[in-house]
């Protein structure tokens, strides 16, 4: 049986984004520079522990009610960057209730590094919370199966695309979810619906990208608390910062998520 990773029980999407009157553009497809934004000098996306607040899993005498949960984040953007897309698979036994799994890592960036670099227009986030019903499996075997799969790889190519063509939001969001449902594929012995799962959409029209600095964003479902953070820096609107942002342009963010490729 296929992960129901969007049970609506178990979720917190953000919605998409509303079109703005007398626009321009078609409402659901973003393309071309940040609008009022195109100084932005870089842009992160960091996921932050996420809370355990119930791991499903009852507490009986000897038994303290830990469990072995995988967690699964998929990150896509439509910028050439250090990478497109990211996909992140860890597993973490005997976590109990009211426990933080131990993640804390950059799983998107981008920087500028040119005059002619154009700035993120939409990244979509999505990030599960999966209860394994034995002892987890070495989540790189995992992986390495379903980079063998057909299918992914012509998601691949599909999400290779959107850093060179404008691309819809629902339609970025439909290969988000069918590359979740890949690994979701490859995953055994796992409950069939997860305990929390997100799916986040940081766009242009929305003006996700218009506040300077770190900007901490939270999710709660009913079992798990997430948080991302994401991080924006302008030269432009933060000159007293410019020269800082100068000395810094040629440090690397190490991104701690595997591409998709």
């Amino acid at each position: 049986m296929a992960i129901q990773f969007f049970s609506n029980d178990i979720i917190y999407q953000t919605p998409l984004p509303e079109a703005k009157p007398a626009a321009a553009t078609a409402p659901a497809t973003i393309h071309g520079d940040i609008a009022n934004s195109s100084s932005v000098s870089g842009v992160e996306l960091r996921i932050l522990p996420p809370y355990i607040k119930d791991n499903n899993t009852a507490k009986v005498p000897l038994f303290p009610g830990r469990a072995n949960l995988y967690c699964l984040v998929v990150v896509v953007g439509d910028v050439g960057n250090q990478l497109v897309g990211g996909i992140d698979l860890q597993g973490f036994p005997r976590i109990g209730d009211h426990e933080y799994l131990p993640i804390n890592k950059t799983i998107y960036y981008w920087q500028k590094t040119s005059e002619a670099d154009k700035s993120p227009n939409q990244i979509h986030a999505f990030c599960s919370i999966i209860k394994s019903r034995k002892k987890l499996r070495e989540a790189a075997s995992i992986m390495a199966e379903v980079k063998g799969d057909e299918d992914y790889k012509s998601l691949v190519t599909q999400i290779a695309s959107l850093a060179s063509k404008a691309t819809p939001v629902t339609v970025a969001l439909d290969l988000v979810s069918s590359i979740a449902g890949l690994v979701g594929k490859y995953l055994k012995n796992v409950e069939d619906k997860p305990i929390g799962t997100i799916v986040n959409s940081y766009t242009v029209i929305r003006g996700d990208f218009d506040t300077i600095g770190v900007n901490k964003h939270r999710y709660t479902t009913p079992k798990v608390d997430f948080e991302m953070e994401l991080t924006i820096r302008d030269k432009t609107r933060q000159p007293s910062e410019a020269n800082a942002d100068d000395a810094a342009e040629s440090d690397e963010v190490e991104v701690l998520i595997s591409p998709i490729e």
